[in-house]
């Protein structure tokens, strides 16, 4: 079988089998309206289809490169997914073809780590994707209510004229994907995703927060926005409203994660993803200007990113990535 990037002929066949494949039949969104970025024509290059000799399509794997504020600086990192076969090809090693075809296209970018999400991770191991990292997840049914702050303000549904204002909020977070102009807008405005907005009375954008990814992430909310205390009550309407009960908090927001706990909010933390380290070497020239020590161990994920320890309490590694909801793939 021949493992090629996908052809815009075959792209409504390429989407067709990776929804078949990661959406449940009751979904109420679609694989590419969850994930527009990775499965949008602008990212075709990073798409890979494994098609048979009569011209079917066997399977595919997409990821989507993006550079990553981080605590060593700027490092760009592929998310992967999208690994699907269809079921008349299973059990062919076609998925781990399309990784290993994935992972060398990756490599020729000079991109040094990869991530995924799966509940298979038996599937990856082999290609070197190990468990590392860490997140917050904050628990949001006790959280009371800040005081108003001393600017005004009034919470209303969210406008996709809103989506430059949030995109500098969201700027202002120290970690986090350097999204390229445009990305924004589109995972503001996916199917399935509510957002909330505190805005003054002149309706400038102060904070906000967006509830889940369209079938992705439900009872979450995915990003949040602008200054504590307005976040918080955004938080708490959100949970009113039944649109969210926990709140993701990626690393180098734990001064949200105290400002929760203060007003009755708790937390527990999980792995970030499975991680890949395709380049120790570039990775190790990164941290090391940062003046951050390069771990003895260089092919292990969690000595780079660190992990989440028996007890359920972060370990801090020498290279922090946070990943925020939206930017997962």
């Amino acid at each position: 079988m021949q493992i090629v990037k996908v052809d815009e002929t075959e792209r409504a066949e390429f989407l067709s089998l990776v929804n078949a494949e990661i959406r449940p039949d009751r979904a109420k969104t679609t694989a590419w309206e969850d994930f527009p970025l990775m499965l949008g024509v602008e990212n075709s290059d990073f798409q890979l289809v494994c098609r048979t000799p009569d011209g079917r399509l066997a399977g595919c794997i997409a990821c989507l490169i993006r550079d990553y504020k981080t605590t060593c600086g700027i490092v760009p990192v592929a998310g992967v997914g999208s690994v699907v076969t269809h079921p008349d090809f299973r059990g062919k090693g076609l998925s781990s073809a399309l990784q290993n075809e994935m992972l060398r296209l990756i490599k020729g970018k000079n991109v040094p780590l990869a991530v995924l999400w799966t509940d298979q991770p038996e599937i990856y191991s082999g290609r070197g994707f190990k468990i590392a990292g860490w997140e917050i997840h904050a628990q949001l049914e006790e959280l009371r209510v800040l005081e108003p702050s001393n600017k005004p303000f009034r919470i209303r549904d969210f406008r996709e004229s809103d989506s430059p204002a949030i995109e500098k909020l969201y700027g202002q977070h120290p970690l986090g994907t350097v999204r390229r102009p445009g990305d924004s807008k589109i995972l503001y405005s996916m199917p399935g995703t509510v957002g909330l907005v505190a805005a003054t009375e002149d309706d400038q954008v102060l904070a906000a927060v967006f509830c889940g990814k369209g079938a992705d992430f439900p009872d979450y909310i995915t990003e949040w926005d602008g200054p504590h205390d307005l976040v918080i009550n955004l938080m708490a309407a959100a949970r009113d409203r039944g649109l969210a009960s926990k709140a993701l908090l990626p690393p180098g927001e734990e001064g949200m994660v105290n400002a929760l706990v203060d007003r009755g909010g708790s937390w527990f933390s999980l792995a970030s993803g499975y991680w890949n380290l395709l380049n120790p070497d570039l990775l190790a020239d990164v941290v090391a200007r940062s003046g951050n020590p390069v771990p003895a161990k260089i092919d292990d994920p969690a000595a780079w990113l660190g992990c989440v320890d028996d007890e359920g309490q972060p370990l801090v590694g020498p290279l922090t990535v946070a990943v925020w909801g939206f930017d997962s793939v």
